[in-house]
């Protein structure tokens, strides 16, 4: 077909290299139009033509559903008056053909140049995208839709054919859909990654969107993940656990308050043989005193929630240091305290904090051998982020087969012990945000580093 004017002064050769010209169009694949703005075709080359050779209109040629794509793409290279590209799909004599488009508006014309795709290919990569768990979406920077993945329109839209999407619809929706828009908006303001998270309460889903610019091309490529069932199944596995820490707890609460009751039960029986309660009203008070300081205890592992204050550190270890100095007296042990000064506060119970201190020095109190001469040292220093609290004794140190499992409900060596001291002590520090580490030595003695930190 040959034309005049502007669109024949582009694609006419001159004189000087019609030789060569003749044979890049005789060896070259692309394919080349010139369209008026109603898709009527006023050039193509040799290519072209046999790809639509029936066709006098541009329009006429296009796979159904199409042809509104390709007039978003006419309206992009009108308004920015730069190249655009896109893939479009031709219906010829019952035959598909994918191609992919390069195009730019001058002189009142379209100019395209086009390679086919294989539509093989183009049909496994589309079945290979639908089948990702997670929406996926690639816009231009006007917010146009160029692909996407099946599983993008069932988080979005269910049943809405993608001819019917507009992008900007998206942010009116709730879930998917508005965590996927905030993404890309602020990808394309930011031209960086962008993430985004967004709750779907009436449905109960979480989803999770990232989005990037691509600023070679101008597109923004999206994902979309929906996170619910990831979150559920950690939900399952968590309250699984915690039955599991509950079922542990409660058997050996069980164990600790059997000898008590077994006690008591014995004791009960010899005050009616004997026809004497006050004889033995005293034991049995201490084993009912005994059994609520492990019911206690257990709450005390239970609880999740305690109220905690801006606190000296130094105040508050100055106030058990007497009562500690008091107790190592009695038991005929020497006491060593070197408190380091600090002007910072830390956010803490002053209580639980206290209470662990002393369940450290009675577990040193416990352990001396008569026999030994008693050492218990209490120091501290103020670290960049946090204040050290180190309690040591000189004792005979932890067995190694219950330092495998220090800090464990129930996890003892001593007779009368009930084994959750440590695990209590533990989780309070933990629960503030710091860290608890024992170390322990046999016939060396057991060094507990306790950390807390700054607010």
């Amino acid at each position: 077909m040959m034309v005049t004017g502007a669109v024949m002064d582009v694609f006419t050769p001159n004189q000087s290299n019609v030789g060569e010209s003749c044979l890049f169009d005789e060896v070259s694949r692309e394919i080349r139009f010139v369209l008026k703005i109603d898709g009527t075709i006023l050039y193509k080359n040799k290519v072209a033509d046999t790809l639509l050779s029936d066709f006098s209109n541009f329009f006429q040629s296009l796979h159904e559903g199409e042809w509104m794509r390709f007039m978003s793409f006419f309206r992009e290279m009108q308004d920015t008056g730069n190249i655009r590209e896109t893939t479009f799909t031709h219906a010829t004599g019952g035959v598909a053909h994918s191609v992919f488009y390069r195009g730019i508006y001058r002189n009142e014309c379209f100019y395209l140049t086009g390679i086919e795709q294989s539509l093989q290919t183009k049909e496994i990569l589309e079945n290979f995208a639908d089948r990702l768990p997670y929406g996926w979406i690639k816009l231009n920077d006007k917010l146009k839709i160029i692909e996407k993945n099946r599983t993008f329109m069932d988080l979005v839209l269910p049943k809405v054919e993608f001819t019917e999407l507009e992008f900007e619809r998206l942010r009116l929706e709730s879930g998917a859909g508005a965590c996927m828009y905030k993404a890309v908006k602020e990808a394309l303001q930011s031209k960086k990654v962008s993430e985004q998270r967004e709750e779907d309460r009436e449905a109960g889903r979480l989803f999770r969107s990232l989005a990037v610019y691509i600023p070679g091309k101008q597109e923004v490529i999206g994902l979309v993940f929906d996170e619910s069932t990831d979150i559920k199944y950690e939900q399952l596995l968590q309250y699984k656990q915690q039955m599991e820490s509950v079922s542990h707890l409660a058997a050996g609460v069980a164990h600790e308050l059997r000898n008590p009751l077994s006690v008591i039960r014995g004791f009960l029986q010899l005050s009616e043989l004997t026809n004497s309660f006050e004889k033995y009203a005293k034991t049995i008070f201490g084993e009912v005193d005994r059994m609520n300081k492990i019911l206690e205890n257990f709450l005390s592992i239970s609880r999740k929630k305690f109220d905690v204050h801006a606190l000296s550190p130094m105040e508050v270890i100055d106030t058990v240091e007497d009562i500690i100095r008091s107790e190592c007296m009695l038991n005929n042990v020497h006491f060593e305290a070197r408190i380091a000064e600090t002007a910072r506060l830390i956010q803490m119970n002053e209580t639980m904090i206290k209470q662990v201190l002393l369940n450290l020095l009675r577990n040193s109190m416990e352990a001396y051998t008569p026999e030994q001469q008693r050492v218990f040292s209490l120091i501290s220093r103020e670290r960049s982020n946090d204040y050290e609290i180190t309690v040591k004794d000189n004792g005979p140190g932890i067995p190694e087969e219950i330092m495998d499992k220090i800090g464990e409900p129930f996890n003892t060596s001593k007779e009368k012990g009930t084994g959750i001291g440590i695990s209590l002590s533990k989780k309070i520090i933990e629960d503030h945000g710091g860290t608890f580490h024992v170390e322990s030595e046999k016939n060396k003695g057991t060094t507990t580093i306790i950390t807390l930190p700054f607010e």
